[in-house]
């Protein structure tokens, strides 16, 4: 999502759409595309093993690697069929 957010804004600004109205919806969006901005995290390398310490628990950070990214977080998610694993899908077949 941050990628895509990103290149809209450069398409935006590189064909003179990027008026104040435009940028602000683009920022209200971005507000509240994310449950949370943990997922920042991943591109700052000074963050890196954060989740796996002490620090990383007590401030409830959800597991960062690459492993655990289509984990749901409670029961009452569901992960879409192309991203679950195979050991599951075969598990509930």
């Amino acid at each position: 999502m941050r990628l895509l957010l990103n290149q809209t804004t450069v398409n935006l600004e590189l064909f003179g759409l990027l008026d104040d109205g435009v940028s602000t919806a683009l920022e209200m969006f971005a507000d509240n595309v994310y449950e949370d901005m943990d997922h920042e995290w991943l591109y700052d390398g000074s963050m890196d093993g954060i989740d796996e310490g002490a620090v990383g628990s007590a401030l409830g950070i959800a597991p960062m690697a690459f492993g655990a990214w289509f984990t749901p977080f409670n029961p009452g998610r569901h992960v879409h069929p192309s991203a679950a694993d195979e050991s599951d899908t075969a598990a509930a077949a």
